[in-house]
Order: structure tokens, then C-alpha cells, then sequence
């Protein structure tokens, strides 16, 4: 990397994690070296980019202007890397991409299966997070795309949001629960049984709180709270627990049988799930070929 992006690379590692420690183990420098990045950066400016001491770094009122035109330039400088390596290969180069939990266990493993089939020579790396840090990641030019559920908030004006298909949370048990079979089942159904409940998961514990407000119950603690989503399923399939998830992260198990989803009324509201990319953003041939993958992914996860 020439001298000088790495200087705006440092500052934007340190403008996004607001210290110099945690920016240091990013890109695998000291302390000192980063330090001595931002004096050079602002003494070629000529402005005063960050406040600073032992306990915290704030962003001047300068460094937050010019912190976009930076992750510009950084990402602008990425995707020359990544045309000049393709360069008369499309199979060649790199792919970097985001996803938030829910893609990551249930469509993004299968979609990398069938594009690494076409590309088994290509580096891929997958970065793990929430809507605004995966933004971020995107803004800095450190990944490509990301797959996200849709936020409520607006996003940077340089992002790029494509609705690539819908969700919503569904509670399932194990096929041979008592309550299998049943047309419709109320709250109150539920309430003899056991709940697990996923660690961090506000969409979950939303959908049950509206379901008792429904029936005029309180919401149950649950006897179980877990952050796997395989411990999850594993002690659905074998206990008369339920479970409250995403239906696009236990499809494949409910293909497979072993547990199925209740027809609990009322079913949760549908959320948006979406593609984030940059506007100014010209896509390469193989960013475009795992998009086509992963529609089909997706679409086969909604049968």
C-alpha cells in the first residue's frame, strides 16, 4: 500500500474505534507507529484532525469533515487493487463481504458452497456484525457488500440498499410436540412448555412480548437463554421446549424434519432483508455472480 493511504488508513481505523490501543491491534502496528501517523497526516494538512489523551480520542470538527472523503479514497484505492488483480482474469482478485448473524447462519454458508465451486481459487473473507458496523466497514472500503436485515434508521448517502427478500420470526418445537397438529394456537398454549430464549435477539423477545399483550399474559421467563443457534435447535429437537427465531435461519432444519413451526396467531409483522452496497460503486464480474448465487439461496429458502 503506497505511503500515503496507509496514513489514511491509520486515521480512519482511529476514527472509528476512538482509540489508538484498539487501532494499533487492527492493523497489527504499536501505539507509536499509529501515533506517529496522525502527526504526519495533520502536519501535511496543516489542520488539527483529533483531541487526545490518555482516556479518550475526539474527532476535531475537521477530522469529522474530512473522515468520508477518506474512507472514499481508501475504497476507491480497493477496488483498483481488486480490478487490476482481475485484469484479464475475472477469476482472479478477491471478495470481501459483510453479513449479520441471522445470513451468516443460515444462507451465506450455502451461497459461498456454490460460489467457491466457480471461483475455488479466489481469497474470500467474511466479516461478522450489526448494521453499523458492517455500513462502516463498507464506507472504508474493507468489504464489498453486506447482507443485513433492514434498519430503521437512514443510512450514509453513499449506501446503496436493495430489498432482497422478507422474514419474520416463527416459533417452532420438535415434530412430536403435544401441540403439533393443533389449526391454531394461542399464547396461552405456550405456556405450559418450557421457552428458550436467544441471548441479544430484540426482535424475538418483541414478537412474544406482543403475543402476551394479545392474550392479556405476562411474558414468560424463559428457561433457557442461549446465544447458539445450534444449542438452540438441538434442545428444541429433544425437549417440549419452543423456540422463537427467524424463519430463514431454521429452514433447512425444518426441510430436514425433526422440528416444525406452530401456526401461532397472531404471526409476527415481516421485516425486509437487504443488500448493501456503495452508490459509487462498479461492481466486478464476481461480486455480480455471488449477488446471482445469493438470490438463489434466498429464494429457495423461501419455499
Amino acid at each position: 500500500m503506497d505511503m500515503r493511504l496507509r496514513v489514511l488508513r491509520h486515521f480512519a481505523v482511529v476514527a472509528e474505534t476512538l482509540n489508538f490501543h484498539r487501532a494499533a491491534e487492527k492493523v497489527n502496528l504499536s501505539q507509536q507507529a499509529i501515533s506517529k501517523s496522525i502527526i504526519q497526516l495533520e502536519s501535511q494538512l496543516g489542520l488539527r484532525l483529533m483531541d487526545r489523551d490518555r482516556q479518550s480520542v475526539v474527532l476535531t470538527e475537521q477530522g469529522k469533515y474530512l473522515l468520508p472523503y477518506v474512507q472514499e479514497v481508501l475504497a476507491a484505492a480497493r477496488r483498483l487493487d481488486d480490478a487490476v488483480a482481475s485484469a484479464g482474469d475475472v477469476r482472479t482478485g478477491s471478495l470481501s463481504i459483510g453479513a449479520t448473524p441471522t445470513f451468516l447462519e443460515s444462507v451465506i454458508p450455502e451461497a459461498l458452497n456454490a460460489f467457491q465451486q466457480r471461483y475455488p481459487t479466489t481469497p474470500i473473507k467474511v466479516e461478522r456484525g450489526d448494521f453499523a458496523y458492517l455500513c462502516t466497514l463498507l464506507m472504508r472500503g474493507d468489504i464489498d457488500l453486506f447482507y443485513s436485515t433492514a434498519p430503521a434508521e437512514n443510512s450514509a448517502h453513499l449506501v446503496r440498499k436493495i430489498t432482497v427478500g422478507q422474514d419474520r420470526n416463527v416459533i417452532v418445537v420438535r415434530s412430536g410436540h403435544p401441540l403439533v397438529g393443533k389449526d391454531r394456537i394461542a399464547f396461552d398454549d405456550l405456556a405450559g412448555y418450557p421457552q428458550i430464549a436467544t441471548l441479544n435477539y430484540p426482535r424475538g423477545a418483541a414478537y412474544i412480548e406482543r403475543l402476551a399483550a394479545a392474550a392479556t399474559m405476562r411474558v414468560p421467563r424463559p428457561a433457557l437463554t442461549v446465544e447458539s443457534t445450534h444449542l438452540s435447535l438441538e434442545r428444541v429437537a429433544g425437549s417440549d421446549s419452543w423456540w422463537v427465531a427467524p424463519h430463514i435461519m431454521v429452514r433447512s432444519r425444518l426441510h430436514s424434519g425433526g422440528i416444525v413451526v406452530l401456526p401461532v396467531d397472531p404471526p409476527d409483522t415481516p421485516w425486509d432483508l437487504v443488500m448493501v452496497t456503495r452508490r459509487d460503486y462498479s461492481p466486478a464480474r464476481k461480486m455480480m455472480d455471488f449477488q446471482t448465487v445469493m438470490r438463489s439461496c434466498l429464494m429457495s429458502s423461501s419455499d
